[in-house]
């Protein structure tokens, strides 16, 4: 099968089955420590104390001044928590969250793993069942013989992580995996899923200089009724004051080339030449041609709007782009 009919089919696996992606592994963190649930309700965004064990939640870590530090999903135990950070990013997330847990005598280490695996797809959870994780709570976590189960990724899309704890565990869920029938798919089809629904991504929407209002995540992973916590008092007076000044876009391309962009993009107004926004992610349907996703000044973020950058054209589309 060719690349193209291929990244076709993984795109339809997506939408209508369940297929598995290998991730680029370091992605998970032990928080551990006397009084750790009590140490993360005062960091994160979001309400950690409500989670039972074998719970699990969304949440962000904010600067004190609310931009974006870290996205991750929280599983609650009892001993300790798992927190399940972007692939690759559980170094950074320990790092960042270390430095407000030191006096609190509780820890942030990643975990090391022979391998992470998400499966997803809108018939996810056929798989998960399949390859042994049938005991895994919606949107929540468990342990089984070789493998830790998290019910939540942050690909935007519905499925689950697996992470094997050696490389025996490893060979066993890909064979059950193949036995399912999951189809192992592509980091571009995935990455277009992503862009389908406008999930932000580390490093791409969500950087330094972000607010989560900016982005639109802010209602599921920020709790507005907890005590506070790092960021919490610049949130609170956005939603009752005010409103960002730009927002996240779904881009449909109009015209230009076909091959990927160096991101990110200068975008400006079809007419002007000021630079009024950013092109952060960019894919290819092989159907509907060149899609993005933009963070540009909120008059811009209606659908219909014209935006151009790096000889391309793209119109402003809802949510989700089809």
């Amino acid at each position: 099968m060719d690349g193209t009919r291929a990244h076709a089919e993984d795109v339809r696996v997506l939408e209508n089955g369940a297929g598995w992606l290998p991730l680029a592994g370091e992605s998970l963190v032990r928080v551990s420590g006397r009084g750790h649930p009590e140490a993360l309700q005062r960091v994160l965004s979001q309400d950690v104390l409500r989670l039972r064990p074998g719970e699990g939640a969304l949440a962000l870590l904010l600067a004190p001044k609310g931009q974006f530090r870290a996205i991750m999903g929280v599983f609650a135990g009892v001993e300790a928590s798992f927190l399940l950070a972007p692939p690759g990013r559980g170094a950074d997330l320990s790092r960042a969250l270390n430095t407000y847990l030191r006096l609190s005598r509780c820890t942030a280490e990643p975990v090391t793993a022979a391998g992470e695996i998400a499966l997803l797809g809108a018939r996810f959870r056929e798989s998960v069942d399949a390859a042994g994780g049938a005991a895994l709570p919606e949107g929540g976590w468990v342990e089984v013989p070789g493998v830790l189960w998290f019910g939540r990724t942050l690909f935007g899309v519905p499925g689950a992580v697996a992470v094997a704890h050696d490389a025996e565990a490893l060979a066993v869920l890909r064979a059950a995996l193949g036995a399912a029938g999951a189809r192992p798919l592509s980091e571009k089809a995935v990455e277009l899923a992503r862009i389908r629904v406008g999930w932000p991504a580390w490093g791409a929407e969500l950087t330094e200089t972000v607010l989560p209002p900016e982005v639109g995540i802010e209602e599921e992973l920020v709790s507005y009724s907890k005590g506070c916590y790092v960021g919490q008092e610049i949130l609170a007076r956005m939603r009752t004051y005010g409103h960002p000044t730009r927002g996240l876009a779904g881009l449909r391309q109009l015209a230009g080339s076909g091959e990927k962009p160096a991101l990110p993009v200068p975008l400006s107004a079809v007419g002007e030449e000021k630079s009024r926004g950013t092109l952060t992610s960019w894919g290819w349907h092989p159907e509907r041609g060149g899609v993005g996703l933009a963070l540009v000044r909120r008059e811009l973020t209606q659908p219909g709007t014209r935006l151009a950058g790096d000889n391309r054209e793209f119109e402003v589309t809802s949510f989700p782009l089809w």
